[in-house]
């Protein structure tokens, strides 16, 4: 995708993406700071989308506009009706190997339920570090499939099918898988070594993928995987609760910590990648 200009109101530059998708171009408006953003489109469209723009700038309160914004509305989601972060458009965000970790996490949380002692004995790193040989090397990883309530499962399937299913969409099951499994082994070790081998859950990888797109947004904003100030604000202070031990449930704080900054690497090491085009 190439830039096409800028808006000084990110409002407007959202509204214009929305109509530009109901006209089946591929557009993204990527905020760049809180009074700007600018309008991203797919080179073999440009010169539609440069007369579009012209007309929207000249008219920006033509009645089509809000049409296609609430045509949207329809198949975007948000929260009270308003996106809490841009960037992230639920429309064919699952790829194979989002819909794969998803339906593992599922079947082992069924698995837990009906035998629970005998799930976390084949899946979490309940042995001492010298026990785990090559042959049980899988246990750095599996852990993350763990999940103590129902609660905890929703919670971090619903930001892994968000984040992940976008982040494979626009860069590919290969790196998906690469970041995910990495993420994954540091955040356990991290754990592991400092609090203890009692512990489980995905969002050590949820919290790599909310790294990547904080730190891809300031690196490489044309990949379109970015958060919002709120959420990077939300998603800081969430592990810094949990870290002071004044939240309601026990978090594994050194798997966020550890899945956090490999994120934020993944984001380095991929900060000259492009895209897939919408």
């Amino acid at each position: 995708m190439v830039k096409l200009g800028e808006l000084n109101s990110v409002k407007a530059a959202r509204v214009f993406a929305d109509y530009c998708v109901t006209q089946g171009w591929s557009v993204q408006a990527v905020v760049e700071d809180a009074q700007r953003a600018a309008i991203y489109v797919d080179e073999s469209q440009l010169q539609p989308v440069n007369q579009a723009l012209q007309e929207f700038l000249h008219n920006p309160g033509h009645p089509r506009y809000d049409a296609a914004a609430w045509q949207r509305s329809q198949t975007v989601s948000g929260f009270g009706g308003g996106q809490l972060w841009s960037g992230l458009q639920f429309k064919d965000v699952s790829g194979p190997f989002t819909v794969l970790v998803l339906l593992l996490a599922l079947l082992v949380y069924g698995w837990q339920q009906v035998a629970p002692q005998q799930a976390s004995a084949a899946l979490g790193i309940f042995v001492q570090f010298a026990a785990i040989n090559v042959q049980e090397s899988w246990r750095w990883f599996s852990p993350a499939l763990l999940h103590f309530s129902l609660t905890h499962l929703v919670f971090n399937l619903m930001w892994w099918w968000l984040l992940a299913g976008q982040f494979e969409r626009r860069l590919g099951t290969g790196q998906l898988v690469s970041l995910a499994l990495s993420s994954a082994l540091i955040a356990n070790v991290a754990e592991y070594l400092l609090v203890g081998p009692h512990f489980g859950g995905l969002s050590g990888v949820v919290y790599a993928l909310f790294g990547y797109f904080w730190w891809a947004g300031r690196l490489n904003p044309a990949q379109g995987l970015y958060l919002e100030k709120g959420m990077v604000a939300f998603m800081l202070i969430w592990m810094l609760l949990g870290f002071l031990d004044v939240l309601w449930v026990s978090m594994a704080n050194w798997a966020h910590l550890g899945g956090l900054l490999a994120g934020c690497g993944w984001a380095w090491l991929l900060r000259h990648k492009a895209a897939r085009p919408e």
